[in-house]
């Protein structure tokens, strides 16, 4: 593992199929989340258009959590779990901002001309294109999202 993967990996709980570590709650932890996921990858023989969805769908939700999850201290609890099973990935987020159903959230109209279009949402639209499945609940104050991406194992 080298020495930036190790840096990122630090304070994870890994097990030989999961791993589960705690964001601190400022958009300068994307690149480590992208290492994180990187380094899962290939440790797990992952196609490489499940990695990116992967990053993708990361990348979307925590950015909305820290840009909207209106906390008053900017204080943010936020854990991300990957776990890797018989064909396909499982990404937990679980946040203690606002409630917020991604689920719920208005689909952008992509068929008018992009000046025309309002800002926000493509995130979002991606995100339900790109995985496979995505279920929301609000437990215990917190948001928690579990999406699954399914992929072809490489023989």
């Amino acid at each position: 593992m080298s020495h930036r993967a190790a840096e990122a990996f630090k304070g994870a709980c890994m097990t030989a199929d999961e791993v589960s570590f705690r964001v601190e709650g400022n958009l300068s932890e994307l690149d480590r989340l992208a290492t994180i996921v990187h380094r899962f990858g290939e440790e797990h023989h992952l196609p490489d258009k499940v990695v990116f969805a992967l990053n993708l769908a990361l990348d979307e939700l925590i950015t909305n959590t820290i840009k909207y999850g209106r906390k008053e201290d900017g204080k943010y609890n936020i854990m991300v779990g990957l776990a890797c099973a018989s064909g396909a990935v499982t990404l937990t987020v679980e946040d203690d901002g606002a409630p917020f159903d991604p689920l719920q959230a208005e689909e952008p109209d992509i068929t008018c001309p992009i000046e025309e279009r309002e800002i926000g949402g493509m995130g979002l639209h991606l995100l339900r294109r790109l995985m496979d499945e995505i279920k929301y609940e609000r437990r215990d104050g917190k948001n928690l999202i579990r999406m699954k991406k399914i992929f072809e194992p490489a023989s």
